[in-house]
């Protein structure tokens, strides 16, 4: 062999090792970059979640906090579904969700979460296709090309699911890794749990533990309140001031327990008459305040009259007899009284009707001036 073509042969190895290297250099290259291209999408990813998070902790209740997920989830990890399934046997069926539409929020019935099989795991990833739907999804969602659900509570009781959908049908696939839905579906679950314990918590503090109406610490943020400030501007309203007649006598006569029956009984009478969402609140004992923004004075009178009648139509197990006297006052959009005011009035007319013997409704005088 030549000195002239040995020399050629190892120009040649030289070149193949040096395009390998520049070859594996690029390799390298492209690898480096998309190792930081996911490192940039995974920091953007974990940032939109900390802000979401963040958002979700400062609900006030599992309707607010609904509302914030829906709206984060969509908006920020562009999806073109989220919805919640949620049992409503469970502690979230308590709860009032009546602003979330059936886009958003679809109760499902005890037990269908596990029928389902989903509470084996806490996320499912599944492309969408007609041959493989998804029972819990409508005609609306056949754009969905794939979904992810996350099963939120405890896995051996599970509440609800959310679930996210994507018209890309490698968005949720089955294969990927699924670490940040886990942990979501734990943030979600957890926060929701929370903000109904919390709900509940507040609600108990706001009602009394006899009849289940609203009590005082019920009223108090709103006892110096303008009318228009809790029921909204331009409405009339009117306020009930009733009050159990001789009901000292029929505690001592019969006892603690026929004077709970007592208030109770008086309270289911007052509510077949009224809205559910007229404030109906105790004061002390046997007296109670009822609210009803928007009606006639010609309606409230005849409210009160139907409750004074429906009351005393009613016999307790003791063979004691009950009667209410209820004072009416009224309060127009131009009068503005302030919400203690317009219980003062209706109070003074319970007292004109209790003087007349009882079993009687009387309306106030009305006022000249706001007070």
């Amino acid at each position: 062999m030549s000195a002239e073509h040995s020399a050629d042969k190892v120009s040649d190895l030289s070149t193949r090792r040096l395009q390998k290297m520049a070859d594996e250099n690029r390799e390298l290259k492209a690898y480096v970059a998309e190792v930081m291209q996911r490192l940039r999408q995974n920091e953007q990813l974990f940032s939109r979640m900390f802000e979401l998070e963040s958002q979700v902790l400062k609900a006030t209740d599992p309707e607010d906090l609904c509302f914030t997920l829906l709206r984060g989830l969509r908006t920020g990890f562009d999806l073109d579904m989220v919805r919640f399934w949620l049992d409503r046997s469970s502690f979230m069926g308590s709860h009032k969700l009546d602003g979330l539409s059936d886009r958003d929020l679809v109760w499902i019935e005890n037990g269908e979460i596990s029928h389902m099989g989903l509470s084996r795991k806490r996320v499912w990833l599944m492309r969408l296709s007609p041959d493989t739907p998804f029972a819990w999804l409508n005609a609306r969602d056949g754009h969905l090309g794939s979904i992810a659900l996350l099963v939120l509570g405890d896995p051996d009781r599970p509440f609800g699911v959310l679930g996210l959908g994507s018209v890309e049908r490698d968005r949720f696939a089955p294969d990927q890794g699924s670490d940040f839905l886990q942990h979501l579906a734990q943030v979600v679950g957890l926060t929701m749990e929370h903000a109904a314990a919390q709900e509940h918590l507040a609600r108990l503090s706001v009602t009394d533990s006899v009849t289940g109406s609203h009590n005082r610490r019920f009223l108090q943020p709103h006892s110096h309140q303008r009318l228009s400030q809790w029921f909204g501007p331009n409405s009339t309203v009117t306020c009930l001031y009733i009050d159990i007649d001789h009901f000292r006598k029929l505690v001592e006569r019969s006892g603690e327990a026929a004077g709970d029956r007592a208030l109770t009984t008086v309270c289911t009478m007052v509510r077949k008459f009224v809205r559910a969402s007229d404030p109906l609140i105790r004061m002390d004992g046997d007296e109670f305040v009822l609210f009803m923004p928007g009606i006639t004075e010609e309606k409230a009178r005849e409210i009160a009259a139907q409750t004074v009648q429906a009351v005393a139509d009613i016999t307790l197990e003791s063979d004691h007899s009950l009667s209410i006297s209820v004072g009416v006052a009224l309060s127009r959009p131009a009068q503005d009284m302030t919400v203690k005011a317009l219980i003062a009035e209706a109070d003074q007319a319970m007292y004109v009707a209790k003087a007349l013997g009882g079993n009687r409704h009387e309306v106030a005088d009305h006022p000249q001036d706001g007070h």
